[in-house]
């Protein structure tokens, strides 16, 4: 065991550099193209399926539509050929590992470009459904981790985990996996190298382990408990050292809010960065043991060595690497600038939306109240939108300034000029002395890339045109996924459809009565909190609605709810919702730790 572990170092050592570079390269620009895909995916099929949102109550429906099948099926086709392309890639590395041979990363890409082309042409399709099995085994930690971020899947596994019979049906499926690929470990190796097809290779691997599974077995789990253990080591560091930060360099207003947020990235991070890591650990380790245990029935010179390509092959294979890198960056930033459905409405499980911005630190509806919004680190900002005289889209909620100006008009009887001479600051505190009304144009230009909007579109009235200049607005700024609408008046949400089907619409009603959440044209509701209960969420859900929850100031009905899994909560106080929603008793001991020792 102990002479395979040296080994298995020695061959991960030998090319370190390139293999690092090529699998993070790799992994960087095959997980944005495949999120990408699983981006469009997604809001095809929910289309197709008739919902806004997928839930914990419809998934179960949303899962067996046609549609939904016929998706699933092209990605996780996609996602098959992008593992075995990987697997090919690995173990072109450790081939050329074995003949002492330092391969640049586009020389281990091309050869495992051309190791998929021949399982392709062979046809050796259980190859891929096998490489399927095998990485979903090896990333199971990863797996688990990765769920409890992601809803609905993270309330899907919760329930299964807390039913003994979910725990049993889990495990069997696990042992089901786990008997199916150790006899199966050098498979790929029979396949890619020795040029087999899937039934000859995976006997093959049987005969290589007849003697040894025992003991490759052992070896494999010491080899993942111990980078599961260092995984878990690295990142109580990395929340040590955040915490750290927190406390030294952060209000303590936000320190409670901050240190959560803060430990989800650091743990997207290294999950990221560790799944790269155990597949070059993984492969390096297998091609150790095959070579070493195939090298009594094969002389080293039975293996070939791995090929250069032609000219032409190889700009084939560079232009091709060129173009997804560059489409890969375009999505980043795309995703970053604009949003997606990812990360918007799955990788939340409770956003939080500043009212009217941060209105008990700024003046309501300004731009000082938006911008410490994005500082109080609110999912979205709610704004409450009017037209002028001129026709203007601007920010207000009264009917009157009276409240936040002290004049007794109406937004409407203003030009926006005569509206941008007005002081809307002074009557909040000195402090904000000169605060403007802002246009919803000015909003957006701010937003955008750094906050969500919930533009709330005041009633003006059947003739007016406010609800199709916001769409139009939505439309000129590309902030689909970062903007929602939503009115009292449902004529407006429908006519929002109408410009454009895309942007998400929510109703807002005082009282939970009727089924107003069946309707094509709402994707949410948005209701008072007093009127949320356990049954309004589960049938909001079932019909693949979302509820957002209005206005929620006190502990106790944050913490509620929090109980009942509302999708959004508006509140005045968005730190203190951030802290309820997401404490943990352990960062919050930590901070206290560290504020006593420091101090």
């Amino acid at each position: 065991m102990s002479t395979l572990t040296k080994d298995t170092l020695e061959i991960l050592k030998f090319n370190r550099k390139n293999s690092f570079i090529f699998g993070f390269v790799f992994r960087m620009v095959t997980t944005t193209l495949y999120l990408f895909a699983l981006d469009k995916g997604l809001l095809f099929a929910l289309h197709m399926a008739g919902y806004s949102y997928l839930t914990g109550a419809n998934i179960g429906d949303f899962l067996l539509r046609p549609w939904t099948l016929l998706t699933m099926a092209v990605l996780i086709f996609m996602g098959i050929l992008i593992l075995v392309l990987e697997t090919g890639c690995y173990l072109t590395l450790y081939q050329g590992s074995f003949y002492t041979r330092k391969l640049k990363p586009m020389e281990i890409l091309t050869g495992g470009f051309l190791k998929l082309w021949d399982e392709v042409r062979k046809k050796n399709w259980r190859l891929g459904l096998f490489v399927l099995a095998n990485y979903a085994l090896a990333n199971l930690y990863i797996i688990y981790r990765g769920f409890a971020h992601i809803r609905p899947l993270n309330y899907v596994m919760s329930e299964l985990l807390s039913q003994l019979w979910g725990k049993a049906c889990l495990l069997i499926i696990v042992l089901l996996i786990l008997a199916l690929v150790i006899p199966g470990l050098y498979t790929f190796h029979a396949c890619m190298v020795e040029q087999k097809n899937f039934r000859d290779g995976y006997l093959r691997s049987w005969w290589l382990l007849r003697h040894r599974i025992v003991k490759v077995t052992v070896l494999l789990t010491v080899y993942y408990v111990a980078f599961v253990l260092l995984l878990k080591l690295v990142y109580f560091f990395c929340v040590l050292v955040a915490a750290v930060g927190v406390t030294l360099f952060t209000d303590n207003r936000l320190a409670l809010a901050l240190l959560p947020a803060a430990c989800g990235k650091i743990e997207f991070v290294l999950l990221f960065l560790s799944s790269i890591l155990l597949a070059m650990g993984s492969y390096g380790a297998l091609s150790v043991q095959y070579f070493r245990f195939s090298s009594k029935s094969m002389s080293k010179g039975g293996y070939a060595e791995p090929s250069g390509t032609g000219p032409v092959s190889g700009r084939i294979v560079g232009a091709s690497i060129a173009v997804a890198a560059a489409f890969s960056l375009f999505t980043l930033f795309n995703v970053a600038y604009n949003g997606s459905a990812i990360t918007e409405g799955i990788l939340n499980t409770i956003q939080i939306t500043a009212h009217r911005g941060s209105s008990k630190e700024a003046p309501e509806n300004t731009m000082a109240a938006i911008k410490q919004a994005v500082e109080d680190l609110a999912d979205y900002v709610e704004i409450d939108v009017q037209e002028t005289r001129d026709g203007v889209v601007v920010l207000g909620h009264d009917t009157t300034l009276k409240r936040v100006a002290g004049i007794n008009r109406t937004i409407g009887s203003y030009s926006f000029e005569e509206l941008k001479q007005l002081d809307v600051g002074t009557w909040f505190s000195s402090g904000f002395q000169g605060e403007r009304i802002p246009s919803l144009e000015e909003v957006m230009e701010y937003c955008k890339g750094k906050i969500n909007i919930n533009i709330e579109i005041k009633n003006a009235g059947s003739d007016s045109a406010l609800p199709e200049k916001v769409a139009m607005l939505i439309d000129k700024y590309q902030m689909n996924e970062q903007c929602v609408v939503t009115s009292t008046r449902f004529s407006y949400l429908t006519r929002i459809k109408k410009v454009n089907g895309k942007i998400r619409t929510g109703y807002i009603i005082s009282a939970a009565y009727g089924n107003y959440y069946s309707s094509d044209d709402i994707d949410f509701i948005s209701v008072r909190s007093s009127f949320v209960s356990e049954k309004l969420v589960e049938a909001a859900h079932l019909k693949g609605k979302a509820v957002h929850a209005w206005t929620v100031n006190s502990k106790s009905e944050m913490e509620r709810m929090k109980m009942l899994s509302v999708d959004n909560i508006i509140t005045d106080y968005p730190v203190l919702t951030r802290e309820i929603v997401y404490r943990e008793e352990a960062t919050e001991n930590l901070l206290e730790y560290l504020r006593l020792v420091i101090k």
